[in-house]
């Protein structure tokens, strides 16, 4: 008798908690980290290739705010009972970002930075605002709920950049006003 007990603490202890994360949770949690590394890892380009100060001021914000996010999403995942993701990109993102760094020898990096922002923030907010509203975990869950507002407002913020490089302003950030917003 004490063999069939001790395989069933074995499977309880080893693979069973993995198996009660809902897929939902999953797949979250594997677009959330992916998501975050790709913000600050494209970020720290922006900091060394960004000619416009407006970028490079979205760019650090990204990284603060993003690096308080991602421990904000560790708390959380410990709060759940879940394990850590690797840290590390997705092949579409890792192919995201050898195509910007590609631009970092091009004078088209700030548009194709603030491009890629807009893309990766109406992604990260879609996913946020479906997880906020049926997120099956709560402490997940609750991190959306208190992360969107954030995802919200660097949305808003890149778009007014993109239009604002669209509008011929400044490509190095010092002329007519784009410094300091």
């Amino acid at each position: 008798m004490r063999i069939p007990f001790s395989a069933f603490c074995l499977f309880v202890a080893t693979g069973a908690l993995a198996a009660v994360v809902p897929q939902q949770t999953t797949d979250f949690v594997e677009k959330v980290a992916v998501s975050n590394k790709f913000e600050i890892d494209t970020s720290k380009l922006a900091l060394q290739y960004a000619k416009n100060d407006s970028v490079k001021e979205f760019a650090r914000r990204m990284i603060d705010d993003h690096e308080k996010a991602g421990n904000d999403f560790k708390a959380a995942l410990k709060q759940a009972a879940i394990e850590e993701p690797a840290d590390k990109l997705d092949v579409a993102h890792t192919a995201k970002y050898v195509k910007l760094r590609a631009f970092t020898t091009d004078a088209g990096f700030d548009k194709a930075y603030v491009d890629e922002q807009v893309q990766a923030h109406e992604q990260a907010v879609s996913l946020f605002r479906g997880y906020s509203s049926d997120g099956p975990t709560m402490a997940l869950k609750s991190f959306a709920v208190n992360t969107l507002p954030t995802l919200e407002g660097h949305l808003k913020s890149i778009k007014e950049i993109q239009s604002s490089l669209a509008g011929g302003s400044a490509a190095t950030g010092a002329a007519e006003g784009t410094r300091g917003r």
